[in-house]
């Protein structure tokens, strides 16, 4: 049986819970014992995610909910929550789909021409789903991406891409937020900077749930992002560069990757500075996974 993960926030306590079809339990009614840190949210299971999740599935499979409360997101004060509170750090990918560079960016590659390319959020830049934010005062060209995020599951240094679905705990939604007229900023001195372009407060919603990498078919899913009810990005993971193993390969021989580390996978074509087309506050976006659920994140004047 296939479920998610997610953490829960209820007046001011975090609830790591599961969902099942579309109810979610607390993690500690479905099995108990298993977090011992709530307020860390998912990490706890992360470390030894193999033992974790094959407990997770016993637990699943032999529990029908009799007498047990559901909790419901939007409803009794109920929402959403970091799945990871404090992860070690944010890594993102850039220009990984072809569509992207294709559409957006007018570019034909070869593959093998060219190295992946990384940047990092902080992890106090994480946001959770379902979330009013502030529009940023600092930009006036503010972009979305929707992507795929991986939820690292195990450390290790120089993995081989062969061997890297051994280190991925599973995948969530993300909306890798952008200032462009920061990133390609005529003031700095090589006209680029993706600490102010990309690294700034609530750049990286995440969300709402983590799905198991079992339950994933990473190489066939469909990415989509709407604002404001207008489909924006509509594409599939087929047009991926550098697949999830190859990208954790690349950047695993830089740094060691760690158990709650979040890996943005990169963005197809769609996004608004292809056309000049910008969010403004008052906008809502809506990112979309097949599969791994909608990320939903509203803009309100600073």
């Amino acid at each position: 049986m296939s479920f998610a993960l997610c953490v829960l926030e209820k007046n001011g306590q975090q609830i790591p819970a599961v969902k099942i079809g579309d109810q979610f339990y607390a993690l500690s009614d479905v099995a108990p014992g298993l977090i011992a840190n709530p307020a860390e949210g998912l990490l706890d299971l992360l470390p030894q995610w193999d033992e974790s999740f094959a407990k997770l599935e016993q637990a699943v499979a032999g529990f029908d909910g009799t007498g047990k409360a559901t909790l419901t997101p939007g409803a009794d004060g109920v929402r959403y929550d970091l799945l990871v509170t404090n992860p070690k750090k944010i890594v993102c990918a850039g220009m990984n789909y072809y569509c992207h560079l294709r559409k957006d960016a007018k570019r034909e590659i070869k593959k093998e021409d060219y190295d992946c390319l990384f940047f990092l959020k902080g992890s106090d830049q994480q946001l959770a789903a379902d979330r009013t934010i502030p529009f940023p005062s600092h930009t006036v060209k503010y972009d979305w991406e929707v992507e795929i995020v991986i939820v690292i599951g195990k450390e290790g240094r120089n993995i081989k891409a062969a061997d890297a679905a051994q280190h991925i705990a599973g995948y969530a939604v993300g909306n890798d937020l952008s200032a462009r007229d920061w990133q390609f900023n005529p003031r700095h001195i090589r006209q680029f900077d993706l600490v102010a372009g990309k690294a700034f407060d609530n750049a990286a919603p995440v969300g709402p749930w983590l799905v198991p990498a079992k339950f994933v078919d990473i190489e066939n899913l469909w990415l989509k992002l709407w604002v404001n009810d207008d489909l924006k990005q509509d594409s599939t993971t087929k047009e991926m560069i550098w697949t999830v193993g190859e990208l954790i390969e690349s950047y695993s021989s830089h740094s060691t990757l760690r158990p709650g580390d979040l890996l943005f996978t990169g963005a197809p074509a769609g996004v608004g500075m292809a056309t000049d087309t910008y969010l403004k506050p008052g906008d809502v976006m809506v990112a979309e996974v097949e599969g791994l659920g909608r990320l939903e994140t509203r803009l309100r004047a600073d």
